[in-house]
């Protein structure tokens, strides 16, 4: 939902189609159709922001996040909540609208107890680190790397929980490229291997690779347990997996890249590396 709405959002900003748009949106986080095609018409205008909230996504499930979002950047901003989504870039407005989601799913499974809260917390604790790692990376040779916004708007990114939280959320707020963000993760051997694929610069993998090989390992070993939610989680991120593997497989062909086809991660495969104990 949170992706169909950005993309919405981004679309009408750029003056794009909206059956174009959604035709794009995932099936899974569609709304009623008037209500998907009350996102983008709205008046690009401080007002007509604020109105898109009040009358349409309020009413959504991502309406509390958002509201949480404009709340904080409000706060932060010292001013009311109607100029600020014209004060910050999309993709933050869509960083900030997960973060908000996780940890309301993170503190919903914990609340549920058992092996649903040990399961699920630790895939979300490694998504939370995951989207960290991520948000950081990608934030050089951007305004967020700059030294008055990587404490304050690029730290706000981050997930409140997970592995890296909150001593090493705390470290990633203050590093300046990649070097850096590499000390970092060197303290916490789960993603020093990681970050060692990336840093290398060749292979056959990318540091997305080795995080979704990382989530498949996790998510079959969701089905090892019993009497939990984690089974239907895990179900649904694998059935993704599968998607990726699907696109790549049919990039390749289309490029004419019949060798390349191999390179994907496999979803309960018995020559998987972690199997082999590599």
């Amino acid at each position: 939902m949170i992706e169909n709405v950005m993309l919405l959002l981004k679309g009408a900003l750029g003056g794009r189609d909206i059956n174009e748009l959604l035709e794009q949106c995932h099936p899974l986080g569609m709304f009623r159709d008037s209500t998907m095609r009350s996102i983008p018409t709205f008046e690009n205008s401080a007002r007509g922001y604020q109105d898109l909230y009040q009358t349409v996504l309020v009413d959504t499930p991502v309406g509390p996040y958002f509201a949480q979002f404009l709340l904080e950047s409000a706060s932060n901003r010292h001013g009311g909540s109607y100029n600020v989504l014209q004060e910050v870039e999309i993709e933050i407005i869509k960083s900030s609208l997960i973060k908000f989601w996780l940890e309301d799913f993170y503190n919903f499974t914990m609340s549920l107890g058992g092996d649903t809260a040990e399961i699920m917390g630790e895939l979300l604790r490694v998504r939370a680190d995951s989207n960290a790692i991520n948000i950081t990376l990608n934030s050089f040779g951007t305004p967020l790397n700059e030294p008055a916004m990587r404490t304050s708007d690029r730290k706000r990114l981050y997930p409140g929980f997970g592995h890296l939280y909150p001593a090493g959320t705390a470290m990633l707020s203050d590093v300046t490229d990649e070097d850096e963000l590499g000390r970092v993760l060197e303290l916490f051997p789960r993603y020093a291997a990681i970050w060692n694929i990336h840093a290398s610069g060749h292979g056959d993998k990318s540091i997305d690779d080795a995080f979704y090989e990382r989530d498949v390992q996790m998510l079959e070993l969701a089905f090892e347990s019993q009497m939990h939610f984690a089974c239907f989680y895990a179900y649904v991120k694998l059935k993704e997996q599968e998607i990726r593997n699907l696109v790549w497989v049919s990039e390749c062909i289309l490029q004419q890249q019949k060798d390349e086809i191999q390179k994907f991660v496999q979803v309960f495969s018995q020559s998987a590396p972690w199997r082999k104990g590599k």
